[in-house]
């Protein structure tokens, strides 16, 4: 509403030749305010994009590994990456190396100020991870697999409390621990259920009913 107040009057008591001019004069400052309006908004998701950063970058396979860092969030995003939108398989010592890589890095761009959470996107892009989760959640009291669903809590909950368990964060705490960090805990969104055939890579026993396999994983950080 502001850029309209702004706006020169149209005299239209001035005849027919200075009414045309005003108006042609009154377009020229709205499209110059809109065009500025425009650039502002272009030049801030600039200055967004620009807070992201790669630290390190890891090939695996067809896919890019990388460790990036949102510095205006305090947060770091491990990002599996397939040229043609695929999905990856990332193992756990392809996983361990790059956030390694990325805690002990000394040179420009490193780790800066401190980090409040890791977020790996998609638990399907770690095969090992989602292989875990599921045979975990079947053999879990817990878990009702024939409905597919935890017996008395809601699903991403469930899913945090199994991917939290000391006997998986043993495995993870390493390269964290580099960094003088530890996983307090890990939050879950948008959990997937299926059998066991959906799970990425699974050659273990096809077990019947329903299982997770699947969510967006953050792992929440403390300092040591």
């Amino acid at each position: 509403m502001a850029i309209f107040n702004n706006l020169p009057r149209v005299d239209t008591d001035t005849g027919p030749m200075s009414s045309g001019a005003s108006a042609n004069k009154m377009t020229n400052r709205v499209f110059s305010i809109l065009l500025g309006v425009i650039l502002v908004f272009s030049l801030s998701g600039t200055m967004v994009s620009s807070q992201e950063q790669v630290i390190v970058s890891l090939k695996v396979g067809e896919c890019d590994l990388r460790v990036e860092s949102i510095e205006k969030e305090h947060i770091l995003r491990l990002r599996a990456h397939h040229p043609k939108y695929r999905g990856c398989r990332i193992d756990r010592n392809s996983m361990m190396s790059v956030l390694t890589a990325a805690f002990l890095k000394k040179d420009s761009p490193k780790i800066e100020g401190s980090i409040s959470s890791l977020s790996i996107g998609r638990l399907i892009d770690y095969p090992w991870l989602s292989q875990y989760l599921a045979n975990t959640a079947y053999h879990d009291q817990g878990w009702d697999s024939r409905k597919g669903r935890p017996a008395d809590m809601d699903i991403n909950k469930y899913v945090s409390q199994l991917l939290s368990r000391k006997e998986l964060l043993e495995q993870i705490e390493t390269p964290f621990a580099k960094g003088g960090y530890k996983v307090n805990r890990v939050s879950v969104e948008k959990v997937l259920v299926g059998g066991f055939r959906e799970v990425p890579f699974y050659q273990g026993k096809m077990y019947p009913g329903r299982v997770p396999y699947d969510g967006q994983v953050w792992f929440r950080l403390g300092r040591n």
